[in-house]
């Protein structure tokens, strides 16, 4: 069960193994040091970054939960338990990244505070299975839902080990939650998210099982589980298939060029005011599914997936610029609907991984370059401490909506990683800037 190997999800070589204490403690200086900059710390990305971490620090209970006085984006005790980790886990990653590139100890402390408050709150699934239970009365989350479970893998667990090579306190509750996710699994999208939808018994959501695959990648990376990995090629195929109306085996869809909410009709769920799920897509699955591919695609010598997740993962940046993308560079989230800080920082991060990965045909970076630039520009003037928007959202059309609050952390944490890698993918080439 004790993890064998363990490669830092940015910035520890492969070849580091933990056989002894003498490689844990070059591991441990290889995460906390600090990563050099390319431009002095006054840059206006990192500033905007830091102004946006400082929040997630703000904002944190003593026991290391969003606290209900401080945060303004923590739904209201008995209303959404499972919400309160929803914006954690995408946090805890953004302040490990802040404190990687400022080696500023508040956001490692923060940010080790939010994984363990994550893992120590989830449970095993009950039976029947069930996303719901009655306890004196009143009826509360499970916290087993399978989404849940591949948020508190990664970024939760796989960054924690990551950045505290020598402690394994977590190392047990890991194991067990990987354990638990296999109560979800299914004959057709290969795991279920664990709730209903629209008399559906499971949603099947494209963003949620996208968060499922990332979870699995980064438990297998932090341990070398093998099943993790034979998981995550078995869910990968979910995204990778066309979808059939009727059926659940795939949510990929070309007449969009992206991947659909999900694969069943309804609508009404977070964010959605008209949108019908298995009609539209969103920047949500866009960055989702594709950073869990995209991951996913490094594991893996079979040129076959290799070229089928490239295609999905390039055209489905194409759709959140050829179809979100207002004139000034804001995004939408289904759309041109409203102007959305999160869901631009989305496009700008799958971007800068098609990028990092060599993955973006020439053609493709030639005509895309100066639109991405342009999303660089309006995020980076639209962040700042007198410019950030309320809610990192700016009403065009009304068409989406800011509920679950827990979510506007959740794009406020893209924000953070998106300033972060833009910065230096961006600031440095005038055109750009």
């Amino acid at each position: 069960m004790r993890r064998t190997t363990h490669n830092s999800p940015d910035s520890i070589p492969s070849l580091i193994r933990w056989s002894s204490w003498g490689f844990a403690i070059i591991v441990t200086l290889a995460v906390l040091a600090p990563r050099s900059l390319a431009v002095d710390g006054s840059s206006q990305w990192l500033t905007n970054a830091r102004f946006l971490g400082d929040r997630f620090v703000a904002w944190q209970s003593p026991y290391g939960s969003t606290d209900l006085e401080k945060c303004p984006h923590r739904s209201p005790p008995g209303t959404a338990t499972i919400g309160v980790v929803q914006g954690i886990g995408p946090q805890t990653r953004a302040l490990y990244k802040l404190f990687s590139v400022t080696g500023d100890a508040r956001y490692k402390q923060a940010a080790d505070r939010y994984a363990v408050f994550v893992l120590s709150t989830l449970h095993d699934p009950p039976t029947p299975l069930t996303n719901k239970i009655e306890i004196e009365g009143k009826t509360v989350d499970t916290n087993s839902s399978a989404w849940v479970y591949g948020k508190s893998l990664s970024p939760c667990y796989e960054w924690f080990v990551a950045n505290n090579p020598r402690e394994d306190l977590l190392d047990l509750k890991a194991h067990a939650i990987y354990r638990w996710l296999q109560r979800h699994r299914r004959d057709d999208s290969y795991f279920g998210v664990g709730y209903p939808n629209s008399g559906f018994a499971d949603a099947q959501f494209s963003c949620d099982l996208g968060e499922v695959g990332t979870g699995l990648v980064g438990f297998h990376k932090a341990t070398g589980h093998p099943g993790a990995l034979n998981d995550a090629f078995g869910l990968a195929e979910y995204f990778l298939t066309e979808h059939q109306p009727g059926t659940a085996k795939g949510v990929w869809s070309s007449k969009l060029g992206t991947w659909l909410v999900g694969p069943w009709p309804g609508g009404g769920a977070e964010h959605f005011t008209g949108q019908q799920y298995d009609k539209v897509g969103w920047g949500w699955s866009c960055y989702v599914v594709g950073e869990f591919l995209l991951e996913l695609r490094k594991l893996t010598d079979d040129e076959n997936l290799r070229r089928r997740i490239d295609d999905r993962c390039v055209r489905a940046f194409q759709w959140c610029l050829d179809e979100c993308q207002f004139e000034d560079g804001a995004h939408g989230m289904f759309g041109r609907d409203d102007k959305w800080v999160g869901q631009t920082a989305a496009a700008i991060l799958l971007y800068v991984k098609l990028k990092e990965m060599d993955l973006l045909p020439a053609d493709i970076e030639t005509t895309y370059r100066p639109k991405i630039s342009q999303s660089w520009r309006w995020m980076l003037a639209n962040t700042g401490p007198d410019t950030f928007p309320a809610d990192g959202y700016i009403k065009v059309t009304g068409s989406t909506t800011t509920k679950p609050p827990e979510n506007l952390m959740w794009m406020m944490s893209w924000t953070v990683e998106a300033l972060l890698a833009g910065g230096p993918e961006f600031a440095a080439t005038p055109a750009d800037s």
